[in-house]
């Protein structure tokens, strides 16, 4: 009777046992496809964020039966141990992993490797487990030990670290690692490629003319268009021919080998010299100008530069507009006598003839009409139109051109018969003022010079005439645009020519 209850508690007791082993094989040996489903235990679903999920608090609570094998009491720490190295222990190595299936362990590999989470406790050799070696990875299920961490982590006091030996079957561990790789491919720089700025088109070689600006002198003499109109505004107060001097001292200079103040240096054979310069006036306004910039600019204002704003200032202190010039001009290091001739429009001139001379510098008849609307200030010697009276059988002086308002022609015969060097004002009755009355007098017979009665005797020009005698405004905007024409031709800038420092003698001279 003892005898049977022994063997009866004998066997409740071995089935207890192997009831135990039983759970512990099955929550060990979960097929490869099945382990990802184990997540029911809590430990394994926190695997995704990268924080070390504690030990699976789920290990089966080994029996404490006292059979010898049942050693496994301790499974639930013996998920670390799936990590020791060691070659041995082929089908033990698989179950000291008591912790459930290590399904999601893979996606973490990176972050987790170099913490094997808990210190390796005695790895219990667990004889019993018949789940096959290919269950090794699984065991690397600690999120914390995956499978990359081969750090020797043989247990100090077990025996037998034959646990480790699913070490071979670590590898195919790395073949789910990719999965982790998604965040890298996030690449996206190449698209930035497109951004590359493009090559700006090469800059056209500047002309002469385009390197011309308003505002040439901003920085190195911002006083020069203020210094240079104080000048003339004074000058022209003391001497109400200073305009009209101005305004045909450029108009020389510029059709003469370009707008570079060669028409001001002294000397033999220089362009002053020549007969149709000797009557110009307004070299002393220019000269003080000078004189007064480079004091506050040494060696910085060209002296065509001045010419140029000088006469842009004549027209407006007289009442025309005011129009913006272009500065940086430099001025020449040659004035010759025989350049004169072959480019300056004589008093005798036809239409055509000047047509001609406009022509070849680049200007038009509407050019060639609108500049000579300059003539409404100023006066002239009357050997100046000369040639536009003959004397007949009684001695008197009559005009040659017919259509010479007769009144007009009487007036000047007396004025010349007085005095041989007398002047006449070029716009009757209004040459103190610019204005367009000068186009009006054309039309009624009243031209001074010869040049200015011909303007009604060609068609076109003639229709150009009319149109500013009717419109002041139109004569003041074509006078803009022309004067700007005629102050770009045959500039020199840059490393062309020089600033002198005396407007009639060129530097070293």
């Amino acid at each position: 009777m003892d005898w049977s209850r022994r063997r009866q508690w004998a066997v409740a007791c071995a089935v207890v046992l192997l009831s135990a082993l039983m759970a512990v094989a099955s929550s060990q040996s979960p097929s490869p496809a099945l382990a990802p489903k184990p997540p029911a235990t809590p430990s394994r679903t926190a695997v995704p964020p990268a924080t070390k999920p504690a030990p699976p608090a789920p290990k089966q609570t080994p029996s404490p039966s006292v059979s010898p094998a049942p050693k496994p009491s301790t499974p639930p720490t013996a998920s670390p141990v799936p990590k020791p190295p060691s070659p041995r222990a082929p089908a033990q190595a698989p179950k000291p992993s008591s912790p459930p299936p290590a399904a999601s362990p893979v996606p973490k590999p990176p972050a987790q490797a170099p913490k094997p989470s808990s210190p390796p406790p005695a790895p219990t050799p667990v004889p019993k487990p018949v789940s096959p070696p290919a269950q090794a990875p699984k065991p690397s299920s600690p999120p914390p030990s995956v499978t990359p961490v081969p750090k020797p982590v043989s247990p100090p006091a077990a025996p037998k670290p034959s646990p480790a030996a699913p070490a071979p079957s670590q590898k195919p561990a790395p073949a789910p690692a990719p999965k982790p790789s998604p965040p890298t491919a996030t690449a996206p720089p190449p698209t930035q490629k497109p951004s590359a700025p493009p090559t700006p088109p090469p800059a056209p070689a500047p002309s002469s003319s385009l390197a011309l600006s308003p505002s040439f002198y901003a920085s190195s003499c911002p006083s020069v268009e203020l210094a240079v109109s104080d000048v003339v505004r004074s000058a022209s107060t003391l001497d109400p021919t200073v305009p009209g001097k101005l305004l045909r001292m450029v108009f020389h200079d510029c059709f003469v080998e370009g707008c570079d103040a060669s028409v001001m240096v002294q000397g033999n054979g220089t362009e002053r010299t020549d007969p149709a310069n000797l009557s110009l006036g307004g070299f002393n306004v220019i000269d003080e100008a000078k004189r007064l910039l480079e004091a506050v600019c040494p060696a910085t204002v060209s002296c065509s530069d001045i010419l140029v704003l000088a006469a842009r200032d004549a027209v407006t202190f007289t009442g025309g507009p005011s129009v913006p010039v272009s500065l940086g001009r430099r001025d020449s290091l040659v004035s010759l006598a025989s350049n004169v001739r072959r480019n300056i429009i004589d008093t005798g001139f036809s239409v055509d003839a000047m047509a001609a001379s406009f022509t070849s510098k680049g200007l038009t008849l509407e050019d060639l009409v609108t500049l000579s609307g300059g003539h409404t200030i100023g006066s002239a010697h009357c050997g100046t139109f000369r040639e536009r009276f003959r004397s007949d059988a009684n001695g008197s002086m009559v005009p040659v051109d017919g259509t010479m308002n007769t009144d007009y022609a009487n007036e000047l015969v007396r004025t010349c018969v007085a005095s041989a060097s007398a002047t006449v004002d070029c716009d009757d009755g209004s040459a103190a003022t610019f204005d367009n009355r000068y186009f009006s007098n054309l039309l009624d017979g009243r031209g001074l010079l010869r040049t200015d009665a011909v303007l009604v005797q060609n068609a076109t020009t003639r229709a150009t005439v009319a149109a500013f005698a009717q419109s002041q405004e139109s004569f003041f905007s074509s006078w803009a645009s022309s004067f700007a024409r005629l102050t770009s031709l045959g500039v020199k800038t840059g490393s062309d020519g020089e600033i002198r420092r005396l407007c009639s003698s060129v530097n070293g001279g």
